[in-house]
């Protein structure tokens, strides 16, 4: 029974499923009599829109610094990078940022969007920036896409290194439902 739960769990990981609330290894339901579904009932993973994809991947980029923004209290940062990230193959990714030069916090949106070897692309905005021994981590919502990824959302987190330089690397982590 044990080896059932584990796997029921890492289902409802992987999936997403809301109904998988309860650590009863026989479901939702709590029963052991409840009847498995039909064949024809179960889609392969992948098979429907909007369910959450986990994303990984790799991006190096370096940035372009610009003009004072922020009402002169920052600089405009405009971060390019290529890569490779599940779903989108080779990509390339564009981040546009005003940077506090105090705290280096962002002042107002900053757009970010990965484009896949295609063409299509997703877009967000970044949420937050945590600073770690290595560099920072860049966490992003994504509300929208184009092509395959219309109508996408997500969350992804950019644990990226930097020298100081302008020039970094960057993990991609997280996940996108289109």
């Amino acid at each position: 029974m044990t080896r059932m739960v584990g796997l029921s769990v890492t289902l409802c990981v992987a999936v997403g499923v809301a109904a998988c609330g309860s650590t009863d290894a026989t479901g939702p339901e709590g029963s052991q009599a409840a009847a498995a579904p039909s064949a024809s009932a179960v889609k392969p993973l992948g098979a429907s829109q909007n369910q959450q994809r986990p994303v990984k991947g790799y991006i190096e980029g370096s940035d372009q610094y610009g003009d004072a923004c922020g009402d002169g209290q920052g600089v405009l940062i405009t971060s390019t990078g290529i890569g490779t990230v599940s779903h989108f193959g080779n990509s390339v990714m564009v981040a546009t940022t005003c940077v506090n030069l105090s705290d280096f916090s962002a002042i107002g949106p900053a757009p970010f969007s990965i484009q896949a070897a295609n063409g299509d692309e997703v877009g967000g905005v970044l949420t937050d920036v945590v600073y770690t021994d290595y560099g920072f981590d860049l966490y992003t919502s994504i509300p929208w896409g184009t092509g395959r990824f219309a109508g996408a959302t997500g969350a992804l987190v950019f644990p990226t290194t930097s020298t100081g330089t302008g020039v970094w690397t960057s993990g991609v982590e997280g996940w996108i439902s289109y």
